[in-house]
């Protein structure tokens, strides 16, 4: 029997793995279903089948909404449409967060999309703070691989557990954070809700701020479709217990070898400015999750960008998650 122990554990995980993946629910729902409003009056316009919303931004405002409730760990996702021809200083933004409830100890996961001149592509970045450690931020940009304008619409993805996040681009890893006792109060642990908004971001979104929005080419309007909300409930009613044991064997937060590959080869890519590698910024800073960058410092300036040439594709990325 004790020969068999071994398999017998295997055999089990895979089963309680396969239920957990089964109960949890990583359909989209209807927009007002799990979203309201947050700014932007007719700037926000709900779609004609009520499952998706664009957000337009004008030289008067731009736009946003915001889930209806706070959840404490989740997966949470969007398909996303970007504004083409000259987007340079526009943000569109997907992100947690719980600034409204913690002005002074914020917790934040974001998906920053920069906008760019006509000719160049849009840029991802990624956060995330916690407790509000804004002054340790951990920022990371990235090439857009795909075409992200009206063209075609690709999926950010944030899972969020206890132990880790995972950003995801068309169900490709494109950064975990690994929770590591030495980061303290920087890991995200405080409930956050669901955003999503489009804004100027002139000071700083493209060239460090050199290229501003140009509303000659407004209003600038970005589609929101396929919304996931799969959150613990953050109010402690029953079952939050077994909302963290789904999330955390679910596909969606589980860092099989074939993902981290894909993940590496992704970031090997398109990753062009790391706070891993900022030594201007962050002095003598060394963040404790930073360890995956196996090329080394010697690739990266010493204020975090990279020193390769990246390279441009419209190809499909590599993997594909059978759970998103």
């Amino acid at each position: 029997m004790a020969a068999s122990t071994p398999l017998l554990l295997a055999a089990l995980a895979m089963f309680f793995a396969a239920v957990a993946a089964a109960a949890l629910d990583t359909s989209p729902v209807a927009f007002d279903a799990g979203y309201a409003a947050l700014f932007g009056g007719d700037n926000l316009v709900r779609s004609p089948d009520g499952r998706g919303v664009t957000l337009k931004l004008d030289r008067y405002t731009g736009s946003g909404f915001v889930s209806k409730a706070a959840y404490r760990h989740g997966f949470f996702s969007a398909s996303i449409k970007l504004p083409g021809d000259y987007t340079a200083g526009v943000v569109v933004a997907f992100y947690l967060s719980n600034w409204d409830d913690y002005p002074k100890n914020h917790d934040e996961l974001d998906f920053e999309l920069l906008g760019n001149r006509r000719g160049h592509g849009w840029r991802v970045q990624t956060n995330m703070y916690g407790n509000g450690s804004t002054a340790r931020g951990r920022e990371e940009r990235y090439l857009l691989p795909v075409d992200a304008t009206v063209a075609a619409s690709h999926r950010y993805a944030i899972a969020w557990t206890p132990n880790n996040v995972v950003f995801y681009l068309d169900g490709v890893p494109i950064r975990e954070v690994v929770r590591v006792p030495s980061m303290g109060g920087d890991f995200p642990s405080k409930p956050m809700s669901v955003y999503a908004t489009i804004w100027d971001g002139s000071n700083w979104a493209t060239d460090g701020g050199k290229y501003k929005v140009d509303y000659a080419y407004a209003p600038f309007a970005a589609e929101f479709s396929d919304l996931v909300l799969t959150g613990c409930d953050a109010s402690g009613v029953a079952g939050a217990e077994e909302c963290q044991v789904d999330l955390l064997t679910h596909d969606v937060a589980v860092m099989a070898p074939a993902k981290r590959a894909a993940m590496r080869d992704f970031r090997e890519g398109y990753l062009t400015y790391t706070a891993c590698r900022d030594r201007v910024r962050y002095k003598t800073t060394v963040f404790p999750e930073c360890d995956d960058l196996a090329d080394g410092r010697s690739t990266f300036h010493e204020w975090g960008e990279s020193k390769k040439t990246r390279r441009r594709s419209s190809s499909p990325l590599l993997y594909s998650s059978r759970m998103q």
